[in-house]
C-alpha cells in the first residue's frame, strides 16, 4: 500500500517537520503518494494522486512542483473543480496549470467536461483566489419587437461599502446599450446610489437615456440630507429598458432636502422641481419648482403645571408654476392646544383648539397686494373601550375662517363629524369608519344626508393559520349604492418557517379590486410560487381585468382581458444554476401589437461557501436601488 504524505502550507515562515509546511496564512493542504523537498532550492516536487484545494476550487493531476518562496505551484495534466462532491457536475482539464497561492488559477487549451463527457474548450483559464469582487451576470433571450437580445452587467466590490456595476445589453435591432451604476453605503452615515443609461436605436434613430441619483447621509445625530434625481429621455423609457413596475413615467420629481430630527421636532429645508412629459415635444418639460422650502414643526409638548398639550408649525416657502409665470412667495403656520380628559378607565375625552395663519405676496402676476388670512378650528374625539374587544370612536371637527363671516357659508370651511368602529379579536381584526358633512349654506336645510356622506368603509384583516392571510376593504357610496373601490387580498404560504423563503414549500397570492373611476371591470392579480423539491423552483404571476357590474349581473365575467402574464423557472443543480423566464403582456400604445420575450440561461455558481454574503449584498441593491 502506498504511504500518503500531507503537506500544508501557512503564510509567513516555514519548517520542515514531517511533510508540513508554513507558506500563508490561507491553509492549503496537498495529498500525495510521493514527495521530494529541496531544501536548498526551497522547492516541492508531489507526484502520484496529487490532490490539493485553493480557495473553493479543488484541484488534482499526477504531478506537481512547488516553490516555496515564490508560493508558485505548476500542475501537469491537472483536473480542477468548483464542485465539492467526490464525483463533480463539471471539470476542466489543462496539460499545464500555473497556481499562485492567495493570488490566482490560470491555464491554457482548457477542456471543459460535463460529467466525463467533453463539452466545450477554452484557450485561456483565469480564476483569482482573492475575496470575491467581480460578478458577471448576463440573460440571454428573444422577444417580439427585437428578436434575439442579451441583458446583462460587470459588477465590481470595491469594498464592502463600494460597489460598481457597468451594463451593457444589446438588441438586435436597436444595438447596443450602455449603463453605469455605483452603489454605496458607507458605516450607515452615508448611502445611495448614482444611475445612468444611454442607447441609440438604430431602427428609430432615437438617442434614449436615464440618470438617477439617490443619496442620503447623517452630518450629526441630528442633522441628515437626502438627495432624490430623476431625468430621462421620455416617459416609456422604463418600460423597454429597466423594467420598473412604474412602466410610464408622466411626472418625475427631483429634489434635495436637508433634516433635523430631534426628539420634539423636525426641521427642514427643501428645493424641489416636478417636470412632465409633453408628448407633442417629445420631452419633459418642467412645470414647477420650489425654491426653497423651510418648515418647522414640533410634537405635541407637555405643558408644566397643566393638564394641556401644545404644537406648532411654521413653513415658508418660494414656489414658481409654468402656468403663471412668476414666482409666489407665502408663508402659514399653526398652533393647537390638546386638553386629553380620561373620564373613567375606558373612556377617554379629547379636545383640541387652535388656529391658523397664512400669508402670501401676491394673488397673480398683475397683482402683487398682499394676501392675509386666518382661521381657528376646535377637534372634538370621544374614545370609548367598551370592552377589550371593541373600540368605539366618535369625533367632531369644525374650522371658520371669520374674516369671511358674511359669504354664503359664514366663513365655515370644515363642520364635519365622524365615527369608527373597531374590533379585536385572536385572529381578526375589523374596523369600520365614516364622516358626515354638515356644512351649509346660509338658511340652507340638510334634505339628504345620504348625498353628504363620505361613504362607509370597512376593512377586515384575517388571519385564521399563521399561513394565510385574508384581507378585505370595501369603500361603500351610499349615494350611487356602489363601492367608491373594492380590495381583496389573500395570501398561502406553505413551509417550516413561513418567516423564510428558503425554506418555503409553496405560496399562492391572489388580489381582486375595483375603481368607480374605471366601472364594470375588475382587476386581478395572481401569483402561485412551487419548491416541488428543495432544488426546483416554479412561478406565475399574472394580472388581467373582466366585466363586472355590481347593478347587472348577467353580464359579469363575460369578457376576459389580461395585462400581464410571467413565468419563471430556476433549477438548483448543486454547483450549476438554471433559469428560464417568459413574460407576456398588452403593449401600453394603441397600434402596437403584444409584447412578449423569454430568455434562458445556465451558469456555474462561484463561492458556494458565500451564499448568505452574496445575498446579503443583493438585498442592499435592492433596498437602496429598487428601480432595476
Amino acid at each position: 500500500m502506498n504511504n500518503k504524505f500531507y503537506g500544508f502550507l501557512l503564510l509567513t515562515t516555514y519548517y520542515l517537520l514531517l511533510t508540513t509546511y508554513c507558506l500563508s496564512e490561507q491553509e492549503v493542504n496537498i495529498t500525495s503518494d510521493k514527495m521530494e523537498y529541496d531544501k536548498l532550492n526551497s522547492k516541492s516536487v508531489f507526484t502520484g494522486n496529487v490532490k490539493l484545494k485553493a480557495g473553493d476550487v479543488s484541484l488534482s493531476c499526477e504531478k506537481a512542483q512547488m516553490d516555496i518562496t515564490k508560493k508558485d505551484i505548476y500542475l501537469e495534466n491537472a483536473f480542477f473543480t468548483s464542485c465539492n462532491l467526490d464525483n463533480p457536475h463539471y471539470r476542466h482539464y489543462a496539460k499545464k496549470v500555473h497556481l499562485i497561492l492567495e493570488k490566482e488559477i490560470t491555464a491554457r487549451n482548457v477542456v471543459f467536461y460535463i460529467d466525463d463527457i467533453p463539452s466545450g474548450a477554452l484557450p485561456y483559464y483565469y480564476k483569482s483566489l482573492r475575496e470575491k469582487k467581480l460578478k458577471i451576470d448576463f440573460k440571454h433571450g428573444y422577444n417580439q419587437s427585437e428578436d434575439y437580445f442579451s441583458r446583462g452587467f460587470i459588477g465590481y466590490r470595491f469594498s464592502e461599502q463600494f460597489f460598481s456595476k457597468i451594463y451593457l445589453d444589446y438588441y438586435s435591432y436597436k444595438g447596443w446599450g450602455y449603463g453605469i451604476e455605483e452603489i454605496y453605503n458607507i458605516d450607515s452615515k452615508m448611502q445611495g446610489s448614482v444611475y445612468g443609461y444611454h442607447i441609440w436605436e438604430h431602427d428609430t434613430k432615437i438617442r434614449r437615456w436615464n440618470a438617477r441619483v439617490y443619496h442620503q447621509q447623517n452630518f450629526t445625530d441630528t442633522w441628515s440630507m437626502q438627495i432624490n434625481s430623476n431625468l430621462a429621455s421620455d416617459e416609456s423609457f422604463n418600460n423597454y429598458y429597466t423594467k420598473d413596475w412604474i412602466r410610464i413615467n408622466r411626472d418625475i420629481v427631483s429634489s434635495v432636502a436637508f433634516n433635523r430630527n430631534t426628539a420634539k421636532s423636525t426641521a427642514r429645508i427643501l428645493f424641489s422641481r416636478n417636470d412632465i412629459f409633453n408628448s407633442d415635444d417629445n420631452k419633459y418639460l418642467l412645470t414647477s419648482m420650489t425654491v426653497p422650502s423651510v418648515s418647522y414643526l414640533t410634537n405635541q409638548i407637555k405643558i408644566k403645571n397643566l393638564p394641556l398639550y401644545y404644537g406648532f408649525s411654521v413653513t415658508g416657502e418660494k414656489t414658481w408654476l409654468r402656468s403663471e409665470d412668476f414666482y409666489r412667495t407665502n408663508a402659514n403656520g399653526s398652533v393647537k392646544f390638546t386638553n386629553p380628559l380620561r373620564l373613567t378607565r375606558r373612556i377617554t375625552l379629547t379636545s383640541a383648539a387652535g388656529f391658523n395663519t397664512y400669508w402670501q405676496d401676491r394673488l397673480n402676476k398683475e397683482n402683487t397686494d398682499d394676501i392675509y388670512r386666518w382661521t381657528y378650528n376646535t377637534d372634538i374625539n370621544l374614545d370609548i373601550r367598551s370592552s377589550y374587544i371593541f373600540n368605539n370612536q366618535f369625533g367632531y371637527f369644525f374650522e371658520q375662517e371669520p374674516d369671511k363671516k358674511h359669504d354664503i357659508y359664514r366663513g365655515v370651511l370644515n363642520n364635519k363629524l365622524r365615527t369608527t368602529h373597531s374590533a379585536y379579536f385572536d385572529k381578526l381584526t375589523v374596523r369600520v369608519w365614516t364622516g358626515l358633512d354638515i356644512k351649509r349654506k346660509l338658511n340652507e336645510k340638510i334634505v339628504n344626508f345620504r348625498e353628504r356622506l363620505d361613504g362607509i368603509t370597512g376593512e377586515i384583516d384575517y388571519s385564521p393559520y399563521n399561513f394565510l392571510n385574508i384581507y378585505y376593504k370595501n369603500d361603500y357610496n351610499v349615494l350611487y349604492k356602489k363601492p367608491n373601490s373594492v380590495q381583496l387580498n389573500s395570501e398561502l404560504r406553505l413551509g417550516p418557517d413561513r418567516f423564510d423563503k428558503s425554506k418555503e414549500k409553496a405560496y399562492i397570492k391572489n388580489g381582486v379590486s375595483y375603481e368607480r373611476s374605471t366601472p364594470d371591470r375588475l382587476t386581478f392579480t395572481g401569483e402561485v410560487g412551487l419548491r416541488p423539491t428543495k432544488n426546483w423552483q416554479v412561478a406565475y404571476k399574472m394580472q388581467s381585468a373582466f366585466d363586472y357590474d355590481f347593478g347587472d349581473y348577467d353580464r359579469n365575467f363575460k369578457h376576459y382581458d389580461y395585462y400581464d402574464r410571467a413565468v419563471n423557472i430556476y433549477r438548483d443543480l448543486h454547483c450549476w444554476e438554471a433559469n428560464f423566464s417568459y413574460l407576456d403582456r398588452v403593449p401600453l400604445k394603441a397600434g402596437e401589437k403584444n409584447f412578449y420575450e423569454f430568455w434562458f440561461n445556465i451558469r456555474i455558481k462561484s463561492e458556494l461557501g458565500w451564499q448568505k454574503s452574496a445575498a446579503a449584498d443583493a438585498e442592499r441593491e435592492r433596498k437602496w436601488y429598487p428601480w432595476r
